[in-house]
This record gives structure tokens, sequence and C-alpha cells, in this order.
């Protein structure tokens, strides 16, 4: 059984259970009231206020104690954090390491001097927010264990002897607390959390280098045929990454007084149960993606294409060619996943054999919860664009420049080229996202435009194409009433 830690602030006692999901009292506030003055800050049975931070110049009492202290902290053989808390009277001195029960918040403010509370809390936040990511990850390990055989199973991958999950785990976790925020938190919360990370990430680039070192986990898991032991890998690897960023922080008073500018840790807390459902979906989306690749599979995209309106609308030569009564909750029409914004159809194409249906799988995948239509098609898609614009390799990874996970999901896209003739073999998907034709996955699957149908007269009497299952090409809308079409089956 994990521990229990226990909140106490202003006279209350929050128990924080660190195997279920918790939000962190929210208390101190981005957004305190107007009439915050140095005499109300200095009362500290109220909240904590970040303009207090200002108001108190805990900066200027931060830098003159690290000043006056910095020697004692050396022959103490402490780091910056746990020097502080021993120097002002706290018993606890575990703030610089993960793990439940490690770091307690002290038992009543009011005991300190206003500037002293302040900067106690802001250890403790900052072990917290270290803390939750590193339990994220553990949950979010243990849940999407439980689905990988599954999606194995369903998509029927080849064991390969190389993956690329690793950089997209250090990617995903690095911004989970940006992007994984509680519903609770207001928009203007949200945007203002983010922005208390995004700096605090950027004025300390050394964390940042400790949270996402470049090459360890793709080298460990590429030692790795399989799957489970992989993503254990992973897992530990980079909770060891988030031990040593915390350490990196409380340990060197000069990168926590960058990671801590002007009260930024004094905000609401993310939420464990968010950040975990967040990380569970993206590396399920990222299991999904890598195990089409490794099948051969790739996404097709038709734009400004409605299957639904085009089986109803009376532009197809033959009727039946499209069967599509209505898109159900996940977006789905038989085997195309469709977005109304782009008016766009996604489908998924085994190059080995396009006869087949992927309506199941679809289905599976998103009834289950191991993806979605927009996390999976329109991921892909973004990470086609992007690779499109600034080139470089589809691998999932972290932008630094902007904070965004890129290509969970980077499963091939091949777009279908309206223009081609609908009889010519060599033009079937465009090469706009750098894959072009001869040879590459884009090109025309190996049964496309064969000559008969099932069905057809036998002195074939009656010229006939068949089609792939998710075709949504030129075909569809050429109109000539000489040639009939059909699906497979």
């Amino acid at each position: 059984m994990r521990a229990i830690l226990v909140w106490e602030v202003f006279g209350l006692s929050i128990p924080i259970s660190l195997t279920t999901a918790y939000v962190l009292p929210s208390s101190p506030s981005l957004f305190p009231t107007s009439n915050n003055t140095l005499a109300s800050c200095q009362y500290l049975r109220q909240s904590l206020t970040q303009p207090c931070w200002e108001l108190l110049n805990v900066t200027g009492h931060l830098t003159q104690w690290w000043q006056d202290h910095e020697q004692d902290c050396v022959e103490r053989d402490a780091g910056f954090a746990t020097c502080y808390q021993q120097m002002v009277g706290v018993e606890q001195e575990q703030c610089a390491h993960t793990g439940p029960s490690m770091c307690d918040f002290p038992d009543d403010l009011s005991g300190y001097a206003p500037q002293e509370a302040y900067v106690l809390y802001t250890i403790f936040s900052i072990w917290q927010w270290f803390e939750s990511i590193y339990e994220a990850i553990e949950n979010a390990d243990v849940s999407a264990q439980g689905p990988v055989g599954q999606i194995v199973k369903s998509i029927n991958p080849i064991k390969p002897s190389t993956q690329t999950l690793g950089s997209f785990f250090q990617a995903l976790t690095a911004i989970t607390p940006v992007i994984a925020l509680p519903a609770s938190v207001g928009e203007t919360s949200i945007k203002a959390l983010a922005r208390t990370i995004e700096t605090a990430l950027r004025q300390s680039p050394g964390v940042l280098k400790q949270l996402n070192p470049s090459g360890t986990l793709n080298s460990e898991y590429d030692q790795s045929n399989d799957i489970y032991d992989a993503l254990s890998q992973i897992k530990t690897s980079y909770q060891a990454n988030i031990s040593r960023a915390l350490r990196l922080v409380q340990d060197d008073y000069p990168t926590f007084s960058l990671f801590a500018f002007n009260g930024s840790f004094i905000a609401p807390r993310t939420d464990l149960q968010v950040q975990s459902v967040n990380l569970t979906a993206a590396l399920t989306t990222a299991i999904v993606s890598q195990a089409l690749t490794l099948n051969n599979i790739v996404i097709t995209l038709a734009r400004d294409t409605s299957p639904y309106a085009l089986a109803h609308n009376g532009s197809l030569t033959t009727p039946s060619l499209i069967q599509c009564d209505g898109y159900d909750p996940h977006g789905l029409c038989s085997t195309w996943w469709y977005d109304p914004i782009s008016n766009s159809a996604f489908a998924l194409t085994d190059l080995t054999d396009s006869n087949k249906n992927f309506y199941d799988l679809l289905d599976t995948m998103f009834t289950t919860g191991w993806t979605t239509g927009t996390d999976l098609f329109l991921g892909a898609r973004d990470c086609a664009d992007w690779q499109l614009l600034h080139g470089g390799s589809p691998t999932p990874s972290l932008d630094t420049e902007d904070f965004t996970a890129r290509c969970i999901s980077n499963t091939q896209i091949c777009v279908y080229d309206m223009a081609c003739p609908y009889n010519d073999v060599n033009c079937l998907y465009t090469g706009e996202y750098g894959w072009g034709q001869g040879g590459s996955s884009c090109s025309p699957p190996k049964d496309y435009l064969q000559s008969t149908c099932p069905g057809d007269a036998s002195d074939g009497s009656v010229p006939t194409t068949l089609l792939p299952a998710a075709y949504l090409g030129p075909m569809v809308r050429d109109g000539n009433p000489d040639r009939q079409y059909c699906h497979s089956s």
C-alpha cells in the first residue's frame, strides 16, 4: 500500500493518496483580489498569492539568504532546498527526492517569517509538481500495459527488431503539466499555469535537458523486441530523468531561483488523474500508430469528401459503390472516419491487401479507448504537415520552441490525387508529403485496378474495376457511364 500524504494548510488537514487521483488545494492562487498590500501579505492566515511574492520581495530575500548561507550549506553537504528547510527549522528534508511522503508541507505557515513561508511553499510545490508527473507515468504505464496485447493481436504485427516509443514518452511526459490540466481550473488559469511551466522550463534549460536527454531511451527501447519490456524500460528510465531534474532544481540555487522566478509556483496544481488519462491515451495512440506502420498499413486521405454525401447526392456512376447511411458516434461510416471540420475522409489501407475493410478494427480501437479518430488520423495529418513545412523525421519529439508534442501518431498518410485520370494506375496518390511514387508506401496497392469483379458477366461484356475497400479517389467522380466499379467486399 502506498503512503498517504497529509496536506496541512491554514488549519486544514487533507489526506492525499498517491495511488489515486488528487487535486492539491487551490487556496494559493494566480488570481488574488486586488487589495494585496504589504500588511495583508504578511498575514499568513490568508491565501498565499503571487503578487505577494513581489510585495514581500521574496526574490531579494532568496538572493541575500544564499549569499549569507552558501558556505553553511556546503559544510552541511546539503543542496539549497534541504539546507533552507534545515536552517529555518523544518525537520522534513526530503524535497529533493521523488517518492511518496518524501516531502511534507509545513504544519503551520504562520510560524515562519512571510518570506520564509513563500519559499517553503514553493519548495513543496515544485516537489509536488515533479512527483505528480512521476506518479502519472506509473499510472499511465499500468493502464497502457493492459491493451498492448490486444492492440498487437488486433493489428497482428510482426515483432520488429527496433521500436521508437522512447522519444515519444520523453516528449509527452516533459510537457504533461502544460497540456493535461484539470477541468475545474478555468481557461484563464489554464493559460496562466501553462505559461508558468513554459517559463520555468525556458529559464532553466538544464532542467529540460534532464527531463528530455537525447538518445537514452531510444537506445534502450531498440534493444528489446517485447513491447511490454520496452514500456517498462521507458517508464523506469523516464522516472529516473524526473528524479534527476527535481534534484537539479532543488539542490542548485541558481536553477531554483530561475525555475521559481517571481513566485510562479504559487499557483493551482494539476490533477494526477487527468495527467494519467492523457498519458495513457497518447501512449496507446503511439502503440497503435507504430503497429499499423510495422504492418504496411497506411492512412488514406480524401480531402473535401464526405462518404455520406457521395452515397446520397447522386454523383456516383455506380450508385452502390459507397455504402454509408450515416456516421456513428465515433465518426465512422463503413471503413471511413469523417472529419466535418475539414470535410475530409480518412481510412486505413493495407498495402499488401487493399481489399481489407478496417471498420471492425477502428470500431474496436475507438470503443475501447485505445485511440480516437482525432488522435490517430488528425494527429498523423498534423505530423505530415509539420514535416512538409520543416523537414526532418516524423519521429515523436518535443518541440522546445512551443512545447508541443509532435508526431505521437505518425502513420504514413497517402492523399488521393483527384487530378489523376481514373485509369492511370501510376497516379493514385499525390506526393505532397514527400513520399511520392515508385516503390514508396504511397504507391498504388498491388491489387488496384483489377479487370473483373465478382459476379460479372462471364463473357466480360461489362468493363469493371475492383477498387480498394477504402478507395475515395478520382474514379468515384469521373462520371464516365461506360464503366462500372465495385469495391472489394
